[in-house]
């Protein structure tokens, strides 16, 4: 085989060399275009990041925007309107005694047993409910449950609150032999205490009476819990009084509820 000469062999490595310098500027060329490219993206997408970002929190600080807007008006409109009564709870009023309670439901029905007149006592408005009959002297009759009112009457010595608790002391006592003596019958005094109505001073005594032959007298009920309500009206007016007596089989919480229901116009 031929040799080469030594100048052509200068000049291959000449062309090589040259080669070399022409391959690494390229390399160097697309290496700053891939790095401003590289650049350009993260640029872009961070740009792109932060306006993504600003979406949700501007719809966030609208909607609680318009969230506190609602809020404040439904805590205006609350504030600003009249509470409702309900218009289910109808009463007895009694133009006379200036008392005024809740009408319980059926069956109860607006009116004070008449037969409960009587000379030493008027009641001017009530309510009732039949809880049964029974047989009194040969007769059958129809045994109520009431709620009734009315102005204390002359025959009661009254003068001013001072005389509360004896006058409520001496109804009770009364209206004992005037209404329950038709039949067997114990009456036990509960409580007796002094308490408001509208302001007003009054006394309330709670009694007992009960039945012990109810299955032999033909009674749906063993006993009847009953209050007395006296109601100081101011000077020169006769008291107000309140008389309930409930049996057992209509329910006697009834008791408290139509004292608690007591109102003096």
């Amino acid at each position: 085989m031929e040799m080469p000469s030594p100048d052509w062999d200068g000049l291959v490595r000449e062309s090589r060399a040259r080669r070399r310098r022409r391959k690494r500027r390229r390399q160097r060329v697309m290496l700053s275009l891939l790095t401003l490219v590289t650049a350009a993206v993260l640029a872009f997408i961070v740009v792109l990041v932060k306006d993504m970002a600003k979406v949700p929190t501007a719809a966030r600080t609208t909607a609680l925007s318009s969230s506190a807007r609602v809020v404040h008006s439904a805590t205006a409109s609350a504030s600003t309107r009249a509470p409702r009564v309900s218009s289910s709870v109808q009463e007895i009023a009694d133009t006379s005694s200036g008392l005024s309670y809740q009408l319980l439901s059926s069956p109860w029905r607006r009116g004070c047993p008449s037969v409960l007149n009587t000379p030493m006592f008027s009641w001017t408005a009530g309510e009732r409910a039949v809880a049964g009959q029974v047989s009194i002297g040969g007769a059958t009759l129809d045994w109520h449950g009431l709620a009734c009112s009315g102005e204390l009457q002359q025959q009661f010595q009254y003068s001013g609150p001072a005389d509360l608790e004896p006058t409520a002391m001496s109804l009770v006592g009364a209206f004992d032999p005037a209404y329950y003596s038709g039949l067997q019958h114990y009456r036990t005094l509960e409580s007796s205490s002094a308490t408001l109505v509208s302001g007003h001073q009054a006394w309330v005594v709670r009694f007992l009476v009960t039945y012990p032959d109810a299955a032999g007298q033909g009674l749906a009920w063993t006993s009847e819990a009953g209050a007395v309500v006296v109601v100081d009206r101011g000077p020169g007016q006769p008291a107000a009084v309140f008389y309930v007596s409930v049996p057992s089989n209509l329910g006697v919480s009834h008791v408290s509820t139509l004292i608690g229901s007591l109102r003096l116009s």
